[in-house]
């Protein structure tokens, strides 16, 4: 697909690398030439040095052949007028990153009257995933599928979880909840584990099943934490003001802290629920003078990776039961490895979301739509739900039939709203909703998911 990626800051360049990596012809376009050159040097893209928001450079990109322009730059109105340029220009669909609160609610009118197909918004879509963890503390990270009937969790295995040194078939006959382990990371290395895989203290897991019987399944390992009351978030920028927003009316009390006056008396203003102070929300006594070792959860958002691990890891030292860090540049394995359990990167929650309309954009002919794409354990496993389509060739053959690829597990199987876990008997069918874990090369249709040749 022949895409243009207006914008190259933080999350233009991850939106470049992922949409690289799945093998579309990109065009990147920024105003800063190192920011392109960049680019050009390290992936294989073409680069144009201007603003993607005039017509001359548009025309340049070729904005009249390209199937998708997706515009990143730091101004929201900026990239609305380059979407709206671009499909003047013959370009068959737009997604403009749109960050102002103010511009939240009029998605609809930018569809229907502007044109842009796709608004996305990193921060509300960060702060959204952090309440989604807020609200179920004891996983690591938690993604959802087929309209929150499935949920993929993350936890870690300490050297006292029973799990320890349990190979994955002996899991189910010992723990009575219908969850499956589809995904382990250990040093640093990712397996999609079958049945004679022995699970060692430290592993990272990640589980699939219904949120109740993922709770079952946590209570029984003796990992499930109770319901989060109080929340210290540390940094008010529009993270913090999404998530501040959409805490306040679950009854929890929220102390937020920040180290500008002036937005803390705007935020005082706008958030009617919250106590918000004016401090250096990675000082100790600060902390200390907030109660920190009261809090059931702390939540780092400032704009400093470096400050937002430090915050984090003291609040880990004070018993905080559910800390979680902001992070835009990151090793998952080495942060794991130093204590930091929850990780949320803006990038990486934006691009999951424009990755999965890109692929549904490109399959929708075949109604072979992916309906949910995560990037899991920092982009080493793709977990998608694709909708089959109903002249589906294989309805009646079962599982143990299917020559599927290596390192690819077919979660569940969502059939008329009930969900099933497949075991080798099983069939896939027309109209079925499937969750697919894998390891190796990019599904891109649901005809991947069966070897080459």
């Amino acid at each position: 697909m022949y895409i243009i990626i207006v914008g190259q800051g933080k999350f233009g360049s991850t939106l470049t690398s992922q949409l690289c990596s799945e093998g579309h012809d990109i065009v990147v376009v920024d105003i800063n030439s190192d920011r392109v050159t960049a680019m050009v040097e390290q992936y294989d893209v073409m680069g144009i040095c201007g603003n993607g928001s005039t017509v001359d450079v548009l025309k340049e990109a070729g904005a009249d052949k390209a199937k998708l322009l997706i515009a990143t730059t730091a101004s929201d109105e900026l990239n609305i007028l380059c979407c709206t340029f671009a499909k003047k220009l013959g370009t068959e669909t737009t997604i403009a990153r749109v960050r102002n609160p103010v511009y939240a609610t009029q998605g609809q009118f930018l569809r229907e009257k502007i044109g842009i197909n796709m608004t996305v918004n990193p921060e509300y879509e960060t702060a959204n995933e952090i309440s989604r963890i807020i609200r179920f503390p004891s996983v690591a990270n938690l993604d959802t599928f087929a309209n929150s009937k499935v949920e993929i969790a993350r936890i870690v295995l300490h050297k006292e979880n029973p799990l320890c040194n349990m190979k994955v078939s002996d899991v189910r006959k010992k723990i009575r909840a219908n969850v499956i382990i589809c995904a382990v990371q250990r040093n640093g290395t990712v397996s999609i584990p079958d049945g004679n895989f022995e699970l060692m203290p430290e592993d990272s897991i990640n589980i699939t099943g219904k949120r109740s019987e993922i709770s079952s399944f946590l209570k029984q390992v003796g990992v499930y934490k109770h319901r989060i009351k109080n929340v210290m978030i540390i940094g008010g920028g529009k993270i913090g003001f999404y998530l501040s927003e959409l805490l306040s009316d679950t009854g929890r009390n929220i102390t937020l802290i920040d180290s500008d006056l002036q937005k803390c008396n705007e935020l005082t203003d706008e958030l009617s629920d919250v106590t918000v102070i004016h401090g250096d929300g990675t000082d100790q006594d600060i902390l200390e003078e907030q109660n920190i070792e009261n809090q059931d959860a702390l939540v780092a958002l400032t704009g400093i990776d470096e400050e937002n691990i430090i915050v984090s890891l003291y609040a880990e030292s004070r018993n905080v039961e559910k800390v979680i860090a902001k992070v835009d540049r990151h090793s998952y394995s080495i942060l794991n490895n130093i204590g930091v359990e929850t990780l949320v990167s803006p990038q990486t929650v934006a691009s999951n979301l424009v990755t999965s309309y890109v692929r549904a954009l490109e399959n929708s002919v075949d109604n072979m739509n992916i309906q949910t794409l995560y990037k899991l354990v920092g982009g080493k496993i793709e977990a998608a739900e694709f909708l089959i389509p109903l002249n589906w060739a294989h309805d009646d053959e079962p599982f143990k039939d299917l020559d599927l690829r290596q390192n690819l597990l077919v979660g569940c199987i969502i059939r008329n709203g009930r969900i099933i876990f497949p075991n080798g008997d099983d069939c896939i069918k027309g109209g079925d909703s499937i969750i697919v874990i894998n390891a190796g090369k990019s599904l891109k249709r649901i005809t991947d998911i069966f070897r080459e040749g």
